[in-house]
């Protein structure tokens, strides 16, 4: 099966959709198929806001689809969701070349952005919202990041998705370091983007440092939070706290055992809209979890019916003290469990394409590999 794959960024330019859908395609080329990822050459990591972000994803479309113009023939066309409403051109594109059209929603815009006060629910949001509803509807497949996201696909746009989680990067995971002092560390690794709670661990860590509790918060990225981070914990007087720039693939599995908790966070109101991309991998270190954000969603009760990982809002500042508190007492052995390999979850994912590509171009095949419908 020949397979076209869209992205704005491609595996080299940094962003973490570049690297899944390269990671998907190679996983594609050992089943057999051919496979030919189009990207554009934006930059990634520089925030871009108003015309100037708009004529940049103009233009990305255009790339995107002139470039599609000299492929050969493709029977499966794979799109993520950048730049904006990629879905639509990939839908397009799917046309021309008389092939499938697969959408993988990393997230939902302009839903995205609406609930972030990015951009009015006017005229253009309403008219933007109709054509991804349209190009939902006409792909023969949306692929969801987690069941909140099915749910808000049905109830919202009204189509059926089935999940794939994303694929994690492939890391070692080295033998867990011995702490050597009494401080316990509980850390923030990812984006630090207006999509994530970051104010309420400062909060947090305030209320430890307030209690005597040896702990140390340590936030590790970049984003547009992340000065400003710096400032508020000077506010604050905050003392046991340090920043770190992004570590490499190599030294990530390293960086996130030497922590005795890992922080997920997602704004309540991006429910269903989007996934932190950092969630699979610390579930595979086997480290405890604090997710804040919502408590309703699916995630987040899948999180809380495990027992060892800990669920909050972020009006929970006090419970979320406790709860760490209560987990730093404990031995070290008791945090946590052993680190799974991310091949297993990559190749399950894998398998997971390789099936819904074969039902959808051959719909009388059968498989042995469970989709995840709504």
């Amino acid at each position: 099966m020949r397979l076209l794959l869209l992205n704005q960024f491609g595996p080299n330019s940094g962003a973490p959709t570049g690297r899944i859908l390269a990671e998907l395609g190679s996983e594609l080329e050992k089943r057999g198929h051919t496979v030919q990822l189009l990207a554009t050459d934006s930059g990634y990591g520089t925030p871009r806001k108003g015309i100037r972000r708009l004529m940049e994803e103009g233009l990305s479309h255009l790339l995107l689809l002139g470039r599609s113009l000299f492929c050969p023939k493709a029977d499966a066309v794979i799109s993520l969701t950048s730049p904006a409403c990629l879905a639509v051109t990939a839908g397009v594109i799917a046309k021309i070349h008389r092939a499938r059209h697969f959408h993988w929603a990393m997230d939902i815009y302009p839903d995205v952005g609406v609930k972030l006060g990015e951009l009015k629910n006017g005229l253009p949001v309403r008219f933007f919202s109709f054509l991804i509803r349209r190009a939902y509807q006409n792909a023969d497949r949306i692929i969801a990041l987690d069941e909140d996201m099915r749910d808000y696909l049905q109830k919202v746009y009204r189509v059926d998705s089935v999940v794939i989680e994303p694929f994690p990067p492939e890391i070692t995971w080295p033998p867990p370091a011995k702490n050597s002092t009494e401080t316990r560390r509980w850390l923030y690794s990812g984006n630090f983007g207006r999509a994530h709670e970051i104010q309420i661990l400062l909060q947090v860590q305030k209320k430890l440092e307030d209690d005597g509790v040896r702990a140390e918060l340590i936030l590790q990225g970049q984003g547009p939070q992340f000065l400003a981070s710096q400032e508020a914990a000077h506010r604050l007087g905050l003392r046991q706290i340090q920043w770190c720039a992004p570590v490499s693939l190599e030294k990530l599995g390293e960086s996130l055992l030497q922590s005795d908790v890992l922080v997920v966070t997602r704004k309540a109101e991006l429910k269903g809209l989007l996934l932190p991309s950092k969630l699979m991998l610390a579930e595979l270190s086997g480290r405890a979890i604090l997710w804040i954000g919502d408590t309703d969603g699916k995630t987040a009760a899948r999180l809380s019916q495990e027992g060892r990982h800990g669920v909050f809002t972020t009006a929970d500042v006090e419970s979320i003290a406790s709860w760490l508190q209560d987990l730093f007492t404990r031995n070290a052995s008791e945090l946590g469990t052993k680190p799974r390999a991310t091949g297993v979850v990559r190749q399950q994912a894998a398998d997971q394409w390789q099936a819904l590509l074969e039902v959808a171009i051959n719909p009388s095949s059968s498989s042995s590999v469970r989709l995840h419908p709504t």
